[in-house]
């Protein structure tokens, strides 16, 4: 089994457990559930220029000072690899069924945890996730030709990263981020709920300071796609605590997600 490539300590750590291969979204990394004594999750990458797991796994102990987050039980960079390794946390992902047979109540939910989220002071965090930052790291995917254009929006389908990038220098639709403590891909499948309150977020790699809307695009337009519907926009927007959405805004941070 893949476990015969593990670090000692990592080897030790999740021997008597049963792996399975799980689903990880748009990252790049192999992810395993692990079923044994207790459930964990594995995660194994190469190194990123942005960070990768080694920024996920300092994410994750910081968070846990203020918000329920996996704990970390081991990360290490091997050679070209690098593993973290979690416990996991009770909840199931917002996006489950369970929670999408009543979508009005879904929607206030992210709206009302994205703000908790958001209400921690981001003088606390250490981590950049401006937008200039982001811009920079997006940049390099773009050079190195790491951009999935056929995951793109119906709406951008066509462009090339390369104009997907030219517009979004030149059409950037505010001055300054409105800075918040920002999860980075906060959407249903990267938040875990238990009885309708917040068990867990996961997937915390792109976590740092950076602009509310960052975080409020990528969940609206999750939303949509979730029930093929704008319906719950709004539940989701006042929630949160926004009267006037800046619709430039979303668009913007939409768009440069096409290149994450």
């Amino acid at each position: 089994m893949f476990s015969d490539t593990l670090p000692d300590e990592l080897k030790r750590l999740v021997q008597n457990h049963n792996w399975t291969a799980a689903t990880e979204g748009k990252s790049s990394a192999q992810t395993f559930r692990l079923d044994g004594p207790e459930r964990l999750f594995l995660k194994i990458d190469n190194p990123e220029p942005a960070g990768g797991l080694q920024r996920e796994a300092e994410a994750l102990r910081w968070l846990r000072q203020y918000l329920p987050a996996p704990e970390v039980l081991y990360f290490d960079r091997v050679g070209s690899r690098d593993f973290l390794l979690m416990r996991a946390v009770p909840g199931q992902p917002a996006s489950a069924e369970c929670w999408q047979q009543h979508p009005t109540r879904l929607a206030e939910t992210l709206g009302h945890t994205l703000r908790t989220l958001h209400a921690i002071d981001p003088a606390s965090c250490p981590f950049d996730a401006s937008t200039e930052t982001r811009l920079r790291d997006v940049a390099i995917r773009v050079e190195h030709g790491l951009v999935d254009v056929e995951d793109f929006d119906d709406e951008n389908m066509g462009l090339s990263p390369q104009e997907i990038l030219h517009q979004l220098h030149t059409q950037k639709p505010f001055a300054q981020d409105d800075r918040v403590v920002t999860h980075g891909d906060f959407c249903p499948d990267n938040l875990l709920l238990a009885n309708w309150t917040l068990s867990g977020f996961i997937d915390l790699g792109r976590l740092g300071v950076g602009d509310r809307y960052a975080d409020l695009a990528l969940c609206e337009r999750s939303l949509r796609h979730l029930f093929d519907t704008d319906r719950y926009s709004g539940h989701f927007f006042r929630a949160y605590g926004l009267d006037t959405v800046d619709l430039d805004k979303l668009r913007y941070f939409r768009l440069l997600d096409e290149l994450n």
